[in-house]
């Protein structure tokens, strides 16, 4: 019988793992880009949703096809 831990450990069907590389990113990987993003621009006040747009884009499934063109 399967523990809960050899589960949690199993890696997802090839199939999932395509959903999940097309799904949105991860707000906490949003945050760490935008803050780099921030902190690159000199920590300047005001507007963090500059960075925050900026970083979404760049972490956007479809960002590199649209870089592309």
């Amino acid at each position: 019988m399967a523990t809960a831990t050899t589960l949690l450990n199993k890696p997802a069907p090839e199939s999932k793992r395509k959903i999940s590389a097309t799904a949105a990113p991860e707000p906490d990987h949003i945050a760490e880009l935008a803050y780099t993003l921030w902190e690159s621009r000199g920590c300047p006040i005001g507007s963090p949703e500059e960075d925050w747009f900026k970083a979404e884009q760049e972490l956007a499934p479809t960002a590199g096809s649209a870089n592309n063109r």
